[in-house]
């Protein structure tokens, strides 16, 4: 059976089916719906993950399209009315708000998309890991930053810290998309505290709730990556010089060793004999691109031109196994008085619990192992996230 929510919030449970509105329950048959919602049922099916998060209007079958433009519009009018008399649809559940009339005809439609993109759109490969990644995502956007106000203020005399406070008064929850990018790259939306873009000159307003921050970022992730998708041990230490070891005899600094590495490894016009025979940038090319699509390990597939494929690649290899361990790190810390705070690109930081130091190995064993490969991880710990240290 098909359904929809009314509203996203835990406190705010109602659905449509069978013709009918229905409140405080989700049908206890229900078998799809558009998108994931944490108090639905694993077993239910997200068309939205079917067709990698495009918006509803853009996967609309053309028969629908009038009706759905109908009802998208007067949707729009109603958050504006909202927005006329300083009304926040936070406060409230939104189906208490709004004609039921509207509701009725709204869900309508919008379960009639639905079934169509479950029978017309294969399932990803990657629909479980998608999910994960999802059910995640939604739990992290629930989670309230603790801004430092004593830092707030110091900054008042730097007029774009004054900006910045201001566009963020009322943005304190990091609100994920993981469709944002096609490697699975992770990017905010416009109601989120912009912590992908957070001047280093203002993070220190950001503290934990518990006793410090902890920090963990893979080292040289893209490096560690080729190794990965190459099936061979990753080298300890620094990757970098390690390349430079032993492909340019050790003699070009690091910044100029990893330079040149990557320009080689992005330019399939550059050749290099020894970077080749370890890293298979060809082969590589050759088992993940059929000429149209690259599609990784993870079973991410992607429409990209020539010259793009191995970036796609490997960003989006790296992007799936990393999001994949903080999935499992969040899942350990669901006992502790510790937890997940928020990602940043390649780096996850957590609002850590200093009863919760035993289990310090155990979350970086987590975060570093992928099957048989271990990345290399470095551990930066401290009161606020502009005064992080690297202890590791």
């Amino acid at each position: 059976m098909i359904f929809q929510t009314l509203d996203d919030k835990d406190e705010c449970i109602a659905s449509y089916f069978d013709g009918g509105l229905h409140f405080d329950k989700i049908p206890e048959n229900g078998s799809s719906t558009w998108n994931y919602h944490s108090y639905i049922p694993d077993e239910v099916e997200f068309a939205e993950l079917y067709c990698a998060g495009k918006k509803i209007s853009d996967v609309c079958p053309d028969n629908l399209k009038e009706e759905w433009n109908k009802t998208l519009n007067q949707f729009k009018a109603i958050l504006k009315s909202f927005g006329h008399i300083n009304l926040s649809t936070d406060a409230f559940c939104f189906y208490e708000l709004v004609p039921r009339k509207f509701l009725l005809k709204h869900c309508e439609v919008k379960s009639q998309i639905t079934k169509h993109i479950l029978e017309n759109h294969q399932k990803p490969q990657n629909y479980d890991h998608l999910l994960e990644v999802q059910k995640l995502l939604t739990q992290l956007g629930k989670v309230e930053l603790k801004l430092n106000h004593s830092n707030i203020r110091k900054c008042l005399t730097n007029p774009k810290c004054v900006d910045f406070c201001q566009r963020v008064k009322t943005k304190r929850n990091v609100i994920y998309n993981q469709f944002g990018t096609r490697t699975g790259r992770l990017t905010t939306t416009e109601k989120s505290f912009p912590i992908l873009t957070f001047p280093k000159l203002f993070r220190g307003m950001v503290e934990p709730y518990n006793h410090l921050l902890l920090e963990v970022d893979v080292v040289s992730a893209e490096v560690a990556t080729l190794f990965y998708l190459n099936e061979q041990p990753i080298p300890k230490g620094d990757l970098h010089q390690w390349i430079n070891e032993q492909c340019f005899g050790g003699l070009l600094d690091r910044d100029k060793s990893k330079q040149r590495f990557f320009s080689w490894l992005y330019d399939p016009r550059k050749q290099n004999k020894k970077l080749e025979a370890i890293f298979n940038r060809d082969t590589l090319f050759k088992k993940y691109y059929d000429g149209e699509y690259v599609t990784n390990p993870f079973g991410r597939k992607m429409k990209v031109g020539e010259e793009k494929a191995l970036n796609y690649l490997v960003q989006s290899t790296f992007n799936d196994l990393f999001l994949q361990n903080v999935v499992k790190l969040h899942e350990l810390l669901r006992e502790t008085k510790s937890r997940v705070y928020f990602c940043v690109h390649d780096s996850v930081v957590l609002d850590f619990h200093k009863e919760d130091r035993p289990k310090v190995d155990e979350i970086l064993n987590t975060l570093s192992k992928v099957g048989d490969y271990e990345f290399g991880l470095h551990l930066n710990m401290g009161k606020n996230y502009g005064d992080m240290r690297k202890v590791l």
